[in-house]
């Protein structure tokens, strides 16, 4: 005759994953998706990059910035990034991240507008650059009525 089984002192991971949802509710630690830590690690690490290259930026930039911020965008956005056009956004105050991921999108084609594609399409990698950091640099004020 056999030995009965041994008691399980320790639960299979996907056992011990269902049972912290028992009755529609988590009961104990979750175990965070490996996928979701290696994409907040990249999105944390490419932040600190484009922090670093705006924090290594020269007075340069933020003129060349400026000076083709006059030729290229103030026509729609307006001269200190503040559009008086109803369907066209301010970018004064907007982050670097963003002006810089916006910018090489419309470039790529991966963000489509028919005046942003034709605008963005000969821009370098510097002159956006440029562009991001003096529209980012802008501080725009709120007062309250």
């Amino acid at each position: 005759m056999g030995h009965p089984p041994a008691p399980l002192t320790r639960l299979p991971p996907s056992v011990a994953r269902l049972r912290r949802f028992e009755g529609g509710r988590r009961l104990g630690p979750a175990e965070p998706d490996p996928r979701c830590l290696w994409l907040r690690l990249f999105h944390s690490v490419r932040i600190a990059l484009l922090l670093m290259m705006a924090g290594t930026a020269s007075a340069a930039d933020l003129e060349a910035g400026k000076a083709r911020a006059a030729t290229a965008c103030a026509v729609c956005h307006g001269p200190v990034g503040l559009s008086m056009q109803p369907n066209v956004p301010h970018l004064a105050g907007q982050p670097l991240f963003y002006l810089t991921e916006q910018l090489r999108n419309y470039r790529s084609g991966k963000r489509a507008n028919e005046v942003m594609s034709v605008i963005a399409k000969p821009l370098t990698d510097a002159e956006i650059d440029n562009l991001a950091l003096w529209y980012s640099s802008l501080q725009v004020r709120v007062e309250a009525p």
